[in-house]
């Protein structure tokens, strides 16, 4: 019972929030559809004939039309989701007030789920951190850090991710994107420490780990080691389809031009991720290596 009356003044609270967005953009098509209609009765002379009862009428009708297929619509984009339209299972039930800190986040996780993560940053960094729940702030600093991340500024995306963490934000995802931070600004322990510390264990991404810790040495250009790494994957069938697309990868990076063709469509036939973007990277590296060895 009190899940439901939870989930239901959520929802309660969704479709206040789109009635407030509705209502602006409401009054604007209401205006246009007056001016419109007042311009055409002063083009026809009926403009001092028109009733003010009759009038009031159109407005009332037009603007109640507007916001409800406004709000329909808005109510619709959030799809199954009970509050937020963006990662409802990670944001939870932080920012669900009707209030300026909870409109501003949103809209920063709207310019961030369009790819926009300088600008993204700049909201979130607007929001006023002393009027945050513990909570919250975890929350802002896990999506702060996805932008400093996606912009490649691992640094403060490190510090971000960590101070997540420290405001208990535990979910399978921080540690890996930890790692890879760690990885790529040359913090190799680390990254290989929160890996190995995740490696056999019945959570949600441990079957990722052998496959992650061989990307890391893929960036690296250590061939060697990140085939090593591809190859316990592959054995253990962990992430299987990628860690064969690795291997194609570390094989190419090593000379052995055959065996990485051979592991490069294996990875194809067993279903790969992105194909088309792994076809390119993949591609990209055999002509460097081919180009390589033609000049040396």
């Amino acid at each position: 019972m009190t899940l439901f009356l939870s989930l239901l003044w959520m929802r309660t609270k969704r479709v206040l929030l789109c009635s407030k967005k509705s209502i602006v953009p409401s009054l604007a098509v209401t205006s246009a559809v007056t001016f419109v209609y007042l311009l055409s009765q002063i083009i026809i002379g009926s403009y001092s004939e028109i009733p003010v009862k009759k009038l009031l009428g159109i407005i009332t009708v037009c603007f109640a039309a507007a916001f409800y297929i406004t709000l329909a619509v808005k109510t619709a984009r959030y799809k199954g989701a009970v509050f937020h339209r963006f990662d409802e299972n990670i944001v939870d039930d932080a920012f669900t007030g009707m209030n300026k800190k909870s409109a501003v986040f949103e809209k920063g996780m709207e310019i961030l789920a369009d790819g926009y993560y300088g600008s993204a940053l700049e909201v979130f960094v607007e929001i006023d951190e002393d009027t945050l729940s513990v909570k919250e702030k975890a929350v802002l600093d896990f999506y702060k850090a996805r932008c400093y991340d996606s912009m490649d500024w691992k640094p403060n995306a490190i510090i971000c991710y960590n101070k997540a963490a420290e405001n208990g934000l535990d979910i399978p995802e921080l540690n890996i994107f930890l790692a890879r931070c760690y990885s790529e600004n040359g913090n190799m322990e680390k990254a290989l420490e929160i890996c190995t510390s995740l490696m056999d264990k019945n959570e949600k991404y441990s079957h990722r780990m052998r496959y992650e810790i061989g990307r890391m040495y893929l960036k690296l250009n250590e061939g060697a080691e990140a085939l090593r790494w591809f190859s316990e994957s592959i054995e253990k069938h962990e992430c299987y389809a990628d860690s064969l697309g690795g291997a194609a990868v570390a094989y190419t990076l090593l000379g052995k031009i055959k065996d990485g063709e051979e592991y490069y469509k294996k990875a194809l036939l067993n279903g790969i991720a992105n194909p088309e973007s792994f076809t390119n990277y993949y591609k990209s590296i055999q002509a460097a290596i081919m180009l390589e060895s033609h000049m040396s």
